[in-house]
């Protein structure tokens, strides 16, 4: 659904963080008042009268009467499979979303649209660098960010690089001309409710259609399965057109582009991650970028807060945040990155029913063998699965867990906190989590003898 086909209708927008807000501005910028629902109705009519400056009434989602409204934009967070959109699409009402919006608005434009469990950030953010040092206006969008909503009235750029969450790509009817997929394997299994709704809901975003190209990463066997049907797709990552050479470099088409060890974010997957930015360049403008523009790229790129980032050192240890490490797949890689290293991982958070046999046996598998320290709430299933195959502590809190890490980390060995599942209820954001940890460094380092 076209803006201006939304603007015709009866319109209500459930969610007003970021995403709801932009949408809210865009519909008011034309002239349509829609009715705005949230869970929490003061806090939101707070947040939109600071970043709106007028007031506003806010409703709860039992509130609403779905004979009064047509289309519902819903925000990311707001899961398509609450039982008020059921109640909602059963009384006629088309539920869509800003993301599905401008993909039909900007159809026209060219479009990197990147995707995956996780890698997406950094591959986008690679992405539009490439595409900018190669002389292109790019404008990075999405889930990174900058809303689509934010994005009409503007002047049009050269390309659009967008990240696209599971929860964005839901309600997507049209395929971009590019799409880079990064990784698959299950997650946020408490909104799409199964893992096999989780991966229908993410792939619409290239299944919708009509099909554009696709670069599928080729270390991730899930997503290698899943779109082995496509007939437009390029591979990436440990084999494909854009891939690690043998030396390490990054080649596309058998042409060395950029040494991988340049690239200051640590692991084979940030390499893999690279590729897919290159791939995902290639692809839009039809040929390999130039060395001199990936060069350029990986040496402005020093890393994401909260992804795999060396955020200090202290008493001898190497502390890296990896807050948004939300599920086991990304602890995985993470553990990876530091290979030969004395190793302890920070784990826990909530539980989306994720299961956690693979970070298991990567801790277990592992050389020198990590230490563990378990997070609540619930940190017995995690101790339970890891058994006594691995030193593990529990600790009660944050601060806690990094004084017990520095602890049982041997002098030169790194303290990664990567808790393979997302921040509990209440406690912020993985953005939170991260100044709670780098905070906790310098804590734990004051309380040492």
């Amino acid at each position: 659904m076209r803006l201006e086909e939304l603007c015709t209708r009866r319109v209500a927008v459930w969610g007003l963080g970021q995403e709801g807000r932009a949408t809210t501005r865009l519909l008011a910028d034309h002239g349509v008042e829609p009715l705005l629902i949230d869970d929490r109705t003061l806090e939101a009519a707070r947040g939109l009268d600071a970043s709106l400056g007028r007031g506003h009434r806010v409703v709860a989602p039992a509130a609403v009467d779905w004979t009064e409204v047509d289309v519902v934009v819903r925000a990311p967070g707001v899961s398509r499979y609450r039982p008020e959109l059921e109640e909602a699409k059963g009384s006629g009402v088309a539920v869509t979303t800003a993301m599905a919006m401008w993909f039909e608005d900007f159809s026209d434009a060219r479009v990197v649209a990147v995707t995956g469990t996780k890698g997406k950030s950094t591959t986008a953010t690679l992405a539009s660098a490439i595409l900018r040092h190669g002389g292109l206006d790019v404008a990075l969008i999405g889930n990174i960010g900058v809303p689509a909503a934010a994005m009409y009235g503007r002047p049009h750029v050269d390309a659009y690089v967008v990240e696209v969450s599971s929860f964005q790509a839901a309600e997507v009817a049209l395929t971009p001309g590019v799409c880079v997929l990064t990784s698959l394997a299950p997650d946020h299994l408490d909104w799409h409710r199964t893992e096999e709704a989780y991966y229908r809901d993410k792939l619409r975003l290239i299944d919708v259609g009509p099909p554009g190209a696709l670069a599928v990463n080729a270390g991730s066997d899930e997503a290698l399965r899943r779109t082995a049907g496509h007939p437009d797709r390029t591979l990436f990552g440990p084999s494909g057109r854009v891939r690690v050479g043998t030396t390490g470099a990054i080649e596309a088409d058998g042409v060395h582009l950029v040494d991988g060890g340049l690239l200051r974010a640590p692991g084979q997957h940030n390499l893999w991650n690279l590729c897919g930015a290159v791939a995902g360049a290639l692809l839009l403008i039809g040929v390999p970028p130039a060395a001199s523009a990936v060069e350029a790229a990986v040496a402005g790129f020093a890393g994401l807060p909260s992804r795999c980032l060396t955020v200090g050192e202290r008493n001898g240890l190497i502390f890296v945040d990896d807050a948004l490490a939300s599920n086991p797949y990304a602890t995985v890689a993470s553990i990876g990155a530091f290979a030969g290293r004395e190793l302890t991982v920070i784990l826990g958070g909530a539980d989306r029913g994720v299961d956690p046999s693979d970070l298991v046996q990567a801790l277990t598998l592992r050389r020198p063998l990590p230490k563990v320290v378990v997070l609540p709430p619930g940190p017995e299933r995690l101790v339970e699965a890891l058994g006594p195959a691995v030193p593990i502590e529990v600790a009660a809190d944050l601060a806690g867990a990094v004084a017990a890490a520095m602890v049982m980390t041997p002098p030169g060995g790194v303290v990664l906190f990567s808790p393979a599942a997302p921040t509990p209820t209440g406690e912020g954001g993985f953005s939170e989590r991260s100044r709670l940890f780098v905070e906790a460094i310098g804590l734990a380092r004051t309380e040492q003898p």
